[in-house]
């Protein structure tokens, strides 16, 4: 019985040592766009370039792009007024650009934003080098989820055991 505690508390012991390590080394090799100036971002507006509306077609056609500070922008919204309405008929659109070009303070994170009345105006601020060309914008970071998911386990594991 004293062996198999000892070789618990070993196994144990190594396993949390390795959890340790996988996650330095993911922060090690985890983007630093939180320490970045600038990002570069794809810059354009669907009502005046088309192919805006789809990042599937930016291979066919050439979209730019600028060095922008902090974050890119991707935006799926109304035609000015429109936004306040309810009507269906409101012409919609998508602009992707440097989150700085609205008047107003928006909170700095990699988020997306839903209107309250409209769910499907969407406001999407990302981090990465032209990640404003993505369809889903929020990154998934497999590692950290796999690590954390695993670290838990091996505490209930532990203590359920014991």
């Amino acid at each position: 019985m004293n062996f198999e505690n000892t070789l618990h508390h070993l196994l144990s012991t190594t396993f949390h040592l390795f959890l340790f390590l996988l996650c330095c080394i993911q922060s090690i090799f985890s983007d630093t766009s939180s320490c970045r100036k600038q990002v570069e971002c794809f810059i354009c507006d669907s009502r005046n370039i088309p192919e805006c509306e789809n990042s599937n077609n930016f291979l066919q056609v050439h979209i730019p792009t600028k060095l922008c500070d902090d974050y890119c922008l991707k935006m799926w919204t109304r035609e000015n007024e429109s936004i306040s309405g309810t009507g269906i008929q409101a012409s919609r659109y998508v602009k992707r650009d440097c989150h700085k070009i609205f008047r107003y303070h928006i909170k700095k994170a990699e988020t997306c934003y839903k209107h309250k009345k409209h769910t499907s105006d969407v406001l999407c601020l990302c981090g990465t080098d032209r990640c404003n060309s993505a369809k889903n914008l929020l990154k998934f970071n497999w590692l950290f989820f796999f690590t954390f998911c695993t670290y838990f386990y091996t505490i209930f594991y532990s203590r359920t055991y014991r």
